[in-house]
């Protein structure tokens, strides 16, 4: 069969004669070309240093945590009315189906990275079960801002799931072993957090002082230590007697079936109700087996004291830390509170570290990093065991820096967060675009030794000819991943967005500024 001649030509082929038109043009002005590619490389970087940043976005999930928090030394009833107050707004709402509530402690775990909380009385917890994903946000972008501060003696946190292992986004740690310093640069902290807008939630891990629960009064045994030697009575027989007077001492756990029931043995506590009281407790001698009052071998002293102590490494540690308000991202609050809390003047020894998503980046992102690299050198070596020159391995793996520019400008475009998986579309990105300087330079090293081209000739010709198989390998892996990128998917549309921007702009550059970066390398050598 003969080719119909005056058939029209199809895409493919009007997409050549456009680059054929346009091709030559970049050998005119090589070294504008040349500088082209360079700003390309330049403004890549600079779009991905300006998009907000997020390690992993929220959960596609149709279910949601609420955290209710009250004041340290809140009766279980009162954090019981909480709850049913919040249970009874959610039940009004036709888009919820299920709500399961603990009341003093959290749910089992139920999701990879949100760990259960430690049980106390002033805390409850709540896991509602909704009609879609959909309905999930809207739930939490209407109750978070208006039940937030609801009721004036708990604070609402309306959480979403998301796939990073930390508490809260946003971390500070302060550790140092004087707690009088702890507080105060902790206080700080808290006060540039609240200045700050667009943060919903504000916390520590120290809480409150005892002296602000009323339930809750310490007394410090000033021991007489002279007098106490002397009697044979060392800290642990004063421990032990003062613990069977006061708190109990453990003694045994008797199961039934599932639930442990602890064993500890106590004076009857309405009977040791005052100072004076615990004072006049017998004190057994183990050396002389006889009892002597408390009173005549230690003073009474009012103390107040933290909560909790927290250490992190062995070291006294306080950890503020914050949520960000419904639409805003961690990074962009963090950029704006560290620059003020790297300002503050610390006292002696103390020392702050960041956590959350900027300590998950760290973490993260420079062991991938790592990777990248060594995969780039192994990229290098085959390319230099195929080629056997340095600088045609090392042209080819230019279109590697060729294809930032796609990649930022995709998730500019489609307004997508640069994150984990945004970083692994780049390192797919590598070996995918190498491909095509392969494509390219292999046949113009080709036909420049088999048809005896210069070097300015075999570029023009290796352009015009492995434009199609180019075109079509990189369109056809662009298109591949545009289903992820319409459906918005807050984990995998970041890395189709980089991958397809990336390839489409990587294509153009190396079909036009490869050739041209080809002719400069080589031109020392005789055409």
């Amino acid at each position: 069969l003969k080719k119909d001649i005056s058939a029209k030509p199809t895409f493919l082929d009007k997409m050549q004669g456009l680059y054929d038109r346009t091709f030559e043009i970049t050998f005119k002005k090589p070294k504008l070309s040349v500088l082209f590619g360079i700003l390309s490389i330049i403004a890549g970087v600079l779009i991905i240093s300006a998009i907000p940043q997020e390690l992993f976005p929220k959960v596609e999930r149709n279910q949601f945590a609420v955290e209710i928090y009250l004041p340290t030394g809140t009766s279980l009833d009162v954090t019981e009315g909480v709850v049913k107050k919040v249970e009874e707004i959610l039940k009004n709402d036709k888009r919820v189906i299920t709500i399961a509530s603990f009341v003093g402690t959290s749910s089992p775990r139920f999701h990879t990275t949100y760990a259960p909380n430690m049980p106390a009385k002033n805390y409850a917890q709540l896991i509602v079960i909704t009609k879609s994903n959909k309905a999930t946000e809207e739930i939490l972008d209407e109750y978070e801002p208006k039940y937030r501060d609801y009721f004036p003696e708990a604070y609402i946190r309306w959480k979403q799931l998301v796939l990073i292992p930390y508490s809260c986004p946003i971390e500070v740690r302060i550790s140092c072993s004087d707690m009088n310093k702890l507080k105060k640069t902790a206080l700080t902290v808290t006060g540039i957090m609240k200045n700050t807008k667009n943060i919903a939630w504000i916390r520590n891990d120290y809480e409150e002082s005892i002296q602000f629960d009323p339930s809750a009064q310490e007394i410090f045994v000033d021991v007489n230590k002279d007098e106490a030697n002397r009697l044979g009575l060392t800290k642990t027989v004063l421990a032990y007697s003062l613990a069977v007077g006061s708190k109990g001492l453990p003694l045994s756990t008797v199961w039934e079936e599932d639930y442990p029931v602890n064993v500890v043995l106590y004076v009857d506590k309405n009977k040791k109700s005052t100072y004076n009281e615990i004072l006049n407790q017998y004190i057994t001698s183990p050396l002389g087996l006889s009892n002597v009052q408390l009173r005549q071998i230690a003073d009474l002293k009012p103390e107040w004291s933290s909560r909790q102590i927290v250490r992190r490494n062995g070291v006294r540690t306080i950890t503020v830390r914050a949520d960000p308000a419904r639409g805003t991202l961690a990074s962009d609050i963090f950029k704006i509170i560290k620059p003020q809390i790297d300002r503050i003047e610390l006292p002696e020894d103390v020392k702050i570290e960041y956590g959350g998503e900027y300590e998950g980046q760290i973490e993260d992102f420079i062991p991938m990093t790592y990777a990248l690299i060594v995969g780039v050198i192994l990229i290098f070596f085959i390319l230099l065991f195929q080629f056997k020159k340095i600088k045609t391995s090392l042209l080819i793996m230019s279109t590697m820096l060729l294809s930032i520019f796609g990649a930022a400008l995709g998730l500019f475009i489609m307004r997508f967060p640069f994150g984990f998986t945004s970083f692994i579309g780049i390192m797919g990105l590598s070996g995918l675009v190498v491909r095509n300087g392969i494509i390219l330079l292999d046949y113009a090293e080709k036909v420049r030794i088999d048809s005896n081209l210069s070097v300015k000739e075999a570029a023009i010709a290796a352009g015009k000819r492995r434009m199609r198989p180019i075109f079509l390998t990189s369109a056809a892996a662009a298109v591949g991943v545009i289903p992820m990128i319409l459906s918005r998917s807050p984990l995998w549309g970041p890395l189709a967005a980089t991958i397809c921007f990336g390839l489409l702009f990587a294509m153009i550059f190396t079909l036009y500024i490869v050739p041209v970066l080809y002719m400069y390398v080589n031109r020392s050598e005789t055409e």
